[in-house]
């Protein structure tokens, strides 16, 4: 290339130096393909929760079992309950059982293991069984209706997703099954249990839960193994209310402790799921 003619006073610009230094030559970028998104659950397998709630206007109990895929063992049953008395205010009694995420929180660390959400199954006892409404049972319904249903709303708010209610006569079967008899009220309530839990004939029915749990013959000598307590039965006090029976007392029990009946909700809920084949690993 000829070069230029460069006149008096002008400065020589080297060929080398681009006329437009502050010009930056574009490369071009090597184009990658598109994210592949994987909708694989990337999160370990913990297991699952199978949870059973009996709540009444005087307590709040709660049963568990559960399946440990990282130990590959089944562990339970736990137990938690809060029991109130006449001095406890109905709306303290709400605030407890709203706060149901402390409750789960409870039960799960008695196992030992936190699942997802979707892995913790629960199951709540109807407030009231089909046609017991009544006239003069209008007020204390409606009481036992709120408080079940704050601790279901207080579940769903903090993402339980797999909640359901039951009747008692679902879980009444299982239990009935287990002993070799029937719901009929003859068997039901058989009048020779009154001697040995120390309680009314129209009482007795409530004692067979206490008495199915507590044999460890009957729902618990395959893959649940844990022991499940002989805990007092409960009394009325005419100053507080349902508490446990005290030692030495010889008070006629109005009901065995609350923890039976959601041992007896949650271990039917558990046959339950199984049956449909939703627990992986049972």
């Amino acid at each position: 290339m000829p070069r230029k003619r460069v006149n008096a006073g002008q400065l020589e610009i080297s060929a080398k130096i681009p006329r437009k230094a502050h010009v930056q030559k574009k490369v071009p970028r090597k184009k990658h393909g598109a994210a592949k998104i994987s909708i694989t659950d990337q999160r370990p397998n913990k297991g699952w929760v199978v949870c059973g709630f009996d709540v009444s206007m005087s307590c709040i109990a709660g049963a568990a079992i559960a399946y440990d895929a990282i130990m590959r063992k089944f562990k339970g049953p736990v137990f938690v309950e809060k029991r109130w008395t006449k001095e406890d205010h109905y709306f303290m009694r709400l605030k407890h059982v709203a706060q149901a995420n402390e409750i789960m929180f409870d039960l799960t660390g008695e196992l030992h293991m936190f699942p997802a959400l979707e892995k913790i199954f629960i199951a709540v006892e109807e407030p009231w069984p089909f046609g017991l409404a009544g006239k003069g049972d209008s007020g204390w319904l409606k009481q036992q209706a709120e408080i079940s249903g704050a601790f279901l709303g207080g579940l769903v708010r903090y993402g339980y997703e797999n909640v359901s209610q039951m009747n008692t006569i679902r879980w009444r079967t299982v239990v009935a099954n287990d002993l070799g008899i029937t719901t009929h009220y003859s068997k039901w309530k058989d009048p020779k249990l009154c001697a040995v839990y120390n309680c009314t004939p129209k009482d007795v029915g409530k004692f067979r839960t206490k008495q199915w749990a507590v044999n460890s013959g009957y729902a618990f000598q395959g893959a649940f193994a844990e022991e499940v307590p002989n805990w007092p039965d409960i009394i009325t006090s005419q100053k507080l209310g349902n508490i446990p029976r005290p030692e030495n007392s010889k008070a006629r029990a109005i009901q065995p402790d609350d923890r039976y009946d959601a041992l007896a909700i949650c271990f039917t809920h558990y046959l339950e799921l199984s049956e449909d084949g939703i627990l992986p690993g049972t």
